[in-house]
Parts: structure tokens; C-alpha cells; sequence
């Protein structure tokens, strides 16, 4: 058996100080045990889930759309650890259909929990950085048999109801990309839609007489990402949607590339500093990781409601037994400081990251 003695545990659902034992890459009981082993930092102040990104297209110099190799994936897993993030959704940007499934048999080799497809099939109005564009082709659905967890962010209003039916029966279906008015939008969570993705963005602004997504997000059931970098939307949006949404707003990066220079996207040259900027300065893409997201946050809503939004709400989504400090759930923690830096990452009871 395995301890962590004496820290401040942010379940998330409720923050007190005792000790954790682990056993059998599982949370035996939160409570003192007599343990073989201790996981001991003494800067270490809080001990909470690790981190899960569920839309994410890449960390330092490598996009998931460029993956190679499975050697590229472990080198990716292992810089997503240093952050804190012990679960992550790979995310792609619009390609052809043979483009993804090419990357996505990589990562189903590569043990990938799943696969979340920003796109193809989104509104050309409301596309962003994505530059490829497709109507809706059956042969995506190879994609969907082989991963465990499975999104795909599409623009209802391109989609007929047959279509969107099937999506939705293959994999949890995001809005984004999207000029949906709120019919549309209704429509969508009737034939299976589960989340709005990175709310704000890319989207119908809303209108007090034409809510659009923005509206059917802060007034129904639908789980509703934010991109937490203070550029994609401002400390009073992420508030709003803190406070409308509660536990079911996630934070996500939607990083692109996290390492500060000069990338290529598609076949364009952007720049990535606090954020990812094509030539013309459009903003295309995040250059954060969670745990600055976290921090951020934090300083907006609050330390629990920072966790929460990054632990146990994407699990809710994604029907994971993570996201808590629970008897019973998976033993993927991580040990902060008083400021949130990611101190030590453990993952099925392994540490992984030590800084």
C-alpha cells in the first residue's frame, strides 16, 4: 500500500486534510493506514484528481494531426504529465476523412483513451483556423469503433436528422463551429447532443432575441467548454458560465502548439506566444496548458470551482471513474503548491512526473 500523509485534499466536492491510501492502482480509503510506501513533496500543499483535457490538439512542438509514430505519442503523454494532466481527449483539427483515419489508427496503437474530431463536418461561417470542410461521410464512423471515448464537434444546422441520429449513436456530439439559431439547437440535443464546445467561440453571438447556442448552453443540460487563457474570452465570460453552469462548465485548452515560436498549421506559418496567431493576427488556436488554465481560473472563481471544472466534470462527461478523491476510483492524482504548480503526477498509483 501506498500514503500521501497530511495534505489538503480538494475531492473536488468537499476540501479537507487527511491521509490517502492507495492500493492496487486504486483509492483504498481516505484515512491513516499503516503503508509500505509514502509519496512525500514538502512543498506540496494540496493533493487533488489529475487533470483531464478533453480538447486538446497538441502540447509543445507536436499537433496531434502531425502524429507519426507511437514513440510521438509516449513523448506527448509524458509532457501532458508534467502538467498535471493525467487523462487527455487528442483532438484534431478538419481534415479529409483517410487524413484522420490514418492519424487515428496511430493513436488507437498508440492505447489512446479516445479521440475527440473537431470537425470536418462544421458551418464554413463559423469555421476559425479549420480549413477543410466536409459534408457528411459514413466512412468517419471507422474512426468511432476504435476508441473507448469518441467526440465530434459538428454544426447541426449542415447536418440532416439521419445524420446527426447516427453521429450521435457512434459518439457524444459537441455544438461547435456552428451558426445554429436555438430551434437548431434544440433540435440537436433531441437527436443526441451532450456538450457545447468552447462556448463563445467560433459560434452565433448571442441576442436577446436570438440566443443561438450561447442561450440553449446557459439554459439547459448540455456540458459547456471554456478555453480559460483570458484571449479566447474575458475573466467576466468565464465567470458567467462558472456561475450558470456550475459542474457541468470544463475548462479545456484547445492548445495547439505550447512551446512559444514560430509552427506551421495546414500549410501556414502561425506564431504562438500567449496564444496561436496566423500572419493576419486571427487568433487560431490556444498555446496554454491545463494547469496554467487552472491557475487562471482559480484567480476568477475560486480554487474548488478551478478543480472541479478540470476533474470531475470532464469524468462526468466522459463517464470516467476519475475526477475524485474517492474510495473505489482510480489512483490519477496530483500534488500542488500553495500557487497550483503541478509538483508531483500520479497516475494509476505510478508517479509519473516529479518536479
Amino acid at each position: 500500500m501506498i500514503c500521501i500523509r497530511g495534505l489538503e485534499i480538494i475531492t473536488p466536492l468537499e476540501v479537507f486534510r487527511d491521509d490517502i491510501v492507495i492500493e492496487d492502482n486504486k483509492i483504498k480509503k481516505i484515512g491513516s493506514e499503516i503503508c509500505n510506501e509514502e509519496i512525500v513533496n514538502s512543498n506540496a500543499k494540496y493533493v487533488v484528481p489529475g487533470f483531464i483535457d478533453i480538447h486538446t490538439h497538441g502540447i509543445g512542438k507536436m499537433i496531434f494531426n502531425n502524429i507519426q509514430s507511437e514513440k510521438d505519442f509516449e513523448n506527448i503523454r509524458q509532457m501532458f504529465y508534467s502538467h498535471g494532466v493525467t487523462t487527455f481527449i487528442p483532438t484534431t483539427i478538419s481534415e479529409d476523412i483517410d487524413k484522420l483515419l490514418y492519424v487515428s489508427k496511430i493513436l488507437y496503437e498508440s492505447k489512446s483513451i479516445g479521440i475527440h474530431l473537431e470537425g470536418p463536418f462544421i458551418n464554413p461561417n463559423r469555421r476559425g483556423a479549420h480549413k477543410i470542410i466536409s459534408k457528411f461521410d459514413s466512412k468517419i464512423l471507422e474512426i468511432s469503433k476504435l476508441f473507448n471515448k469518441k467526440r465530434i464537434t459538428v454544426a447541426p444546422e449542415i447536418l440532416s436528422d439521419s445524420e446527426l441520429e447516427v453521429l450521435a449513436n457512434n459518439f457524444q456530439v459537441s455544438i461547435g463551429h456552428t451558426d445554429a439559431d436555438l430551434e437548431q439547437g434544440k433540435r440537436a440535443i433531441g437527436l443526441g447532443a451532450s456538450s457545447v464546445t468552447h462556448i463563445f467561440n467560433a459560434m452565433r453571438p448571442f441576442h436577446h432575441r436570438d440566443p443561438g447556442i450561447i442561450g440553449l448552453a446557459f439554459t439547459s443540460r448540455l456540458y459547456t467548454e471554456v478555453i480559460p487563457d483570458l484571449i479566447h474570452v474575458s475573466d467576466i465570460a468565464v465567470e458567467l458560465v462558472s456561475k450558470v453552469k456550475g459542474d457541468r462548465m470544463i475548462l479545456v485548452t484547445d492548445s495547439l502548439y505550447t512551446e512559444k515560436g514560430v509552427h506551421r498549421l495546414y500549410d501556414e506559418e502561425i506564431n504562438c506566444d500567449n496564444a496561436c496567431f496566423n500572419k493576419d493576427g486571427k487568433l487560431v488556436g490556444s498555446s496554454i496548458t491545463l494547469d496554467e488554465g487552472v491557475r487562471r481560473a482559480s484567480k476568477i472563481i475560486g480554487i474548488n470551482e478551478a478543480i472541479i471544472s478540470a476533474t470531475y466534470s470532464p469524468a462526468k462527461l466522459l463517464d470516467l471513474q476519475l475526477g475524485e478523491i474517492s474510495r473505489g476510483f482510480q489512483a490519477d492524482l496530483i500534488l500542488l503548491d500553495g500557487k497550483l504548480t503541478v509538483l508531483t503526477t500520479i497516475k494509476n498509483s505510478k508517479i509519473v512526473y516529479s518536479a
